[in-house]
């Protein structure tokens, strides 16, 4: 409790109690529940075992979707790290992120909309959002009174004490953990390098028995029309040092297979660390009071048309898991299929579960709360989802690139370049490998989604230019 709040309470809790003003008061507050956001590190969607995926194990994922609703249709609005989490904590697209500055800061943050609810806010944890945004240091703007580092062992550790603490008020916690991020290391040293390798988040083999190891995914191979801009992705340098996707592309079938079992560890060790915040949840008997929200930034290719990592606008790059328990008042063990926007989205629904309402504009994002409550809720929802990627040549030279996820299809776009546009019809081709865009059969739907892109252009912020 900070002094301006105690000395408040010392100096008129007569008066107040006179008139029952704080019993009514303090009643108000306790009625709201806590919150817990949990978020991986690049995570796919489908690698978890509530997902349906045989070759790992998340007991503690797995436990969140039992008691609440998973969306297997959740998109990141964008699949990298530090573009995601500024939608995430801002509400804001991506493209909009670098206009932020010390002058010209989002007006409006996840830890503030909590806060003006009366919650006490805590983060713990990886960052990873431009400090031209908001630093770590900069409370008046995140709204995040507690915010440590660590790793994910660290952050852990701390959250489970500030789950132990008491408090007068409701609590919004994120804990954001790093991996199963370090497979970026696991590559690194797969390839054959050593400088900087960092993987303290727990290391796993680089050579596992491939007994052990899954199969390659059905839609390993790269496509043949595969986009121009993403052909040009996978061949990119970095002060002379190949990056993920262009050292990668010496990997065998066999290492393919060891990366994916590599992929599952990680994902088995964050799970663990997840374990401990829900053991603490109901220890301090607080899993009753606690809706969990579970989500990634973003995915990884999982050995998916032999990328490595995230940035494009693949499946498994762009869909992450997204789960929220709402106890004694959401559904549970629950899939629903409704398309969510996770970064613009995460904003809307913790807005909606604290009652404060979002601005009208410029703010996109629906709530999930209504179909977290209700399956047959008629509040508004998805038509369709956009994420945003882009291929950066040089400082003077990039591709913009953006995907259009209606409830059948999905739709690139990139700004230049052969094959810029894709088609994929992701019930009949969930592992994009065959292109309808240049299939006169489906003419009307390409330009249907083409459409649907140009009304989004219009009617939002969105940057993304072919000039």
């Amino acid at each position: 409790m900070n002094m301006g709040r105690r000395n408040f309470l010392k100096t008129g809790s007569v008066a107040l109690l006179a008139t029952g003003a704080l019993d009514r008061a303090l009643a108000k507050t306790a009625a709201k529940p806590n919150i817990l956001i949990i978020t991986t590190d690049q995570q796919f969607a489908d690698v978890m075992g509530c997902a349906g995926s045989k070759w790992v194990k998340t007991p503690s994922m797995d436990s969140i979707a039992q008691r609440g609703v998973r969306f297997p249709n959740a998109y990141v609005n964008y699949p990298v790290c530090m573009p995601e989490r500024y939608t995430m904590y801002t509400g804001r697209l991506p493209c909009q992120r670098r206009l932020a500055d010390e002058n010209d800061k989002p007006t409006i943050s996840l830890g503030n909309q909590a806060k003006a609810a009366g919650y006490d806010t805590a983060y713990f944890g990886k960052w990873h959002i431009q400090d031209q945004t908001f630093t770590t240091e900069d409370s008046k703007h995140h709204g995040f009174d507690v915010n440590t580092g660590g790793k994910d062992k660290t952050m852990t550790k701390n959250a489970v004490q500030y789950l132990s603490a008491d408090r007068r008020n409701p609590f919004l916690a994120v804990v954001s953990y790093y991996n199963p991020h370090d497979i970026c290391e696991w590559g690194r040293k797969k390839a054959g390098r050593s400088e900087g390798i960092d993987m303290k988040n727990g290391e796993v083999a680089v050579d596992p028995d491939l007994a052990q190891c899954p199969p390659l995914p059905d839609n390993h191979e790269i496509n043949p029309d595969e986009s121009e801009a993403v052909a040009i992705r996978r061949s990119l340098t970095d002060k002379g040092v190949p990056n993920a996707q262009l050292m990668a592309m010496d990997f065998s079938k066999d290492d393919w297979r060891q990366y994916r079992w590599a992929y599952n560890r990680l994902v088995e060790l964050v799970d663990a660390h997840i374990g401990q915040l829900l053991e603490a949840l109901d220890s301090n008997r607080l899993a009753d009071n606690t809706v969990v929200i579970f989500t990634s930034d973003h995915g990884d290719g999982y050995g998916a048309h032999r990328w490595h990592q995230k940035s494009v606008l693949y499946e498994e790059s762009c869909r992450v898991p997204f789960i929220v328990c709402y106890p004694g008042k959401g559904r549970r063990n629950e899939t629903d299929q409704r398309l969510v926007s996770v970064g613009i989205d995460l904003m809307a629904t913790v807005s909606d579960i604290v009652g404060r309402p979002m601005p009208s504009g410029p703010y996109y994002g629906k709530s999930a709360l209504p179909f977290v409550l209700d399956k047959n809720s008629k509040a508004p929802t998805h038509d369709y989802v956009v994420t945003e990627a882009e291929v950066r040549i040089s400082k003077q030279q990039t591709i913009d690139g953006r995907s259009v996820r209606t409830p059948q299809y999905k739709y690139h776009r990139w700004s230049q370049g052969d094959h810029r546009e894709q088609l994929f019809d992701m019930i009949n081709d969930p592992g994009e490998t065959r292109n309808l865009a240049a299939n006169p059969e489906y003419a009307e739907r390409l330009e249907m989604h083409r459409k649907l892109f140009a009304d989004w252009l219009e009617k939002t912020d969105d940057t993304y230019s072919e000039s």
